[in-house]
């Protein structure tokens, strides 16, 4: 069984899955005939396939719980039924695979990144003719789950759970050291003051730091975003990884390594660091675990952040005090923060043109609904893209799953970009966005801007080329 971590789909695809995935383009359905009900009204029978990546019967974490609660829900209705498997090996892979040799799944699922590609490559269906001709509510869903279901201006799938990221605060122990919580950093001046006051040495290294930026959740697409940078034209046509705010994102990230020693002298410190409850002896610490034991004063974080703070919580038999916000701004950035807030996900698509689609449309709804919603994060720490469901104070009141709800979810009404690269190009040009920054990080180089240029260089061929072999995505 192929074992993926919570917040990734095998994101990182090889080069080979690349010329997969052109194959199956090829190979895949023709266009979408109009979304239509079933011919005479008949009431919808029958059952669809949906594949996502995590052992359903097996749960491990609230991914595969939710999908397993949705399911028992969906077909305990007495209408169509969906079967959701999970195939073998590389899920993104996978996916690709079948298209190509023309047996694809009637919906699986996707993450924010793959969206976008399932979309441009023609495999998924545009949403918009179904929800319009069924009259479907799209206030029901959390802006910013809007947000990743779109691309291009059309929705291309629902959202099972949004996740966002944004900045949290250990509160208490700003407070301890004479730092006020009631005024959160706005902007990177006033978090590098607050950062400074807030870390203090030890013999291990240091008994608590104020920030450590590239630790934090797809920090090298978010602070750029933060400081005004688009790392690709709106047009998608060309890149801009080069651009001064980007530059100046990346080189304020390393200044807070060099005030705590440097790339290697924090990693040895996050070894000493007690890891999570399932980290293995020796690793390094990582952030949320990190922040959860009030080692650390201001995190990049997501709503699952949550989950972290909950169990050192139990594990230390007291509870972390914090604050959360938008991701404060950078010198290019805008005034008003309430922007840098950036949304991501897990969703589902469908195949174009599929033979099921309207099965597969009707569970769709059923997932964006009060109830699947309430399924979704039932027994887990899961965020509905429902807003009744993610407001119900069974969810909100949870003593084991409600912690954080009520500070974070106003963050989901104002989340406006996305926390990875949104580009169907994105996972060719992610490898070389990321060469120059990580060198840099780690003095293997001591020119950003130069590895930038020639990262932006490699980045356009490989969006030249999409376009090239892609001249009609997404319509």
């Amino acid at each position: 069984m192929n074992r993926i971590s919570r917040r990734s789909l095998i994101a990182g695809a090889t080069s080979a899955a690349g010329v997969v995935l052109a194959a199956a383009c090829g190979a895949g359905p023709g266009p979408s005939s109009p979304a239509g009900q079933p011919a005479g009204g008949q009431k919808l029978t029958g059952t669809f396939e949906l594949w996502q990546p995590w052992p359903i019967e097996q749960p491990t974490h609230g991914g595969p719980i939710g999908w397993k609660q949705l399911m028992d829900g969906y077909n305990s209705k007495g209408g169509p039924k969906v079967n959701i498997t999970t195939p073998a090996g590389n899920f993104n892979t996978g996916v690709q695979t079948a298209f190509a040799a023309g047996d694809p799944p009637d919906a699986w699922q996707a993450d924010q990144q793959w969206t976008v590609v399932w979309a441009a490559k023609g495999f998924s269906a545009p949403l918009d003719d179904l929800m319009k001709r069924d009259k479907w509510d799209k206030n029901q869903i959390f802006p910013s789950a809007l947000e990743t279901m779109s691309w291009q201006g059309k929705y291309w799938a629902i959202m099972q759970h949004p996740d966002i990221v944004f900045m949290w605060y250990a509160s208490g122990l700003m407070e301890e050291n004479g730092i006020s919580a009631r005024s959160l950093p706005a902007t990177w001046t006033q978090l590098d003051e607050a950062a400074i006051k807030l870390t203090k040495k030890d013999a291990d290294g240091w008994a608590f730091v104020g920030l450590i930026p590239h630790l934090g959740t797809n920090w090298q697409v978010i602070f750029p975003q933060a400081n005004g940078a688009k790392l690709v034209s709106d047009d998608g046509k060309k890149a801009q990884f080069d651009s001064q705010e980007v530059i100046e994102a990346i080189e304020w990230a390393k200044t807070h390594l060099k005030r705590l020693g440097g790339f290697d002298a924090v990693e040895a410190w996050r070894k000493v660091v007690p890891g999570g409850d399932n980290a293995a002896p020796g690793s390094a610490a990582g952030a949320n675990d990190i922040f959860g034991q009030k080692r650390m004063a201001a995190l990049l974080g997501g709503n699952w952040t949550a989950d972290n703070i909950r169990r050192m919580n139990k594990r230390s038999g007291s509870e972390l005090k914090f604050s959360v916000a938008p991701v404060p701004s950078g010198p290019k950035g805008p005034r008003d923060p309430k922007a840098n807030v950036y949304s991501g996900g897990i969703l589902i698509a469908a195949q174009k043109g599929g033979k099921k689609l309207d099965l597969a449309w009707d569970f769709f709804k059923y997932v964006g609904s009060k109830e699947g919603g309430l399924n979704v994060q039932r027994n887990t720490a899961d965020v509905a893209a429902n807003k009744e469901a993610a407001r119900d104070p069974a969810i909100v009141n949870d003593p084991v799953t409600g912690l954080g709800r009520k500070e974070f979810y106003t963050l989901f009404e104002q989340g406006s970009g996305s926390r990875t690269i949104k580009h169907p190009a994105a996972v060719e040009i992610n490898s070389e966005y990321n060469k120059p920054i990580n060198d840099y990080l780690r003095d293997n180089i001591g020119n950003l801007r130069d590895g930038m240029k020639e990262a932006n260089r490699l980045a356009q061929q490989k969006i030249d080329e999409f376009w090239s072999q892609n001249p009609n995505a997404g319509r």
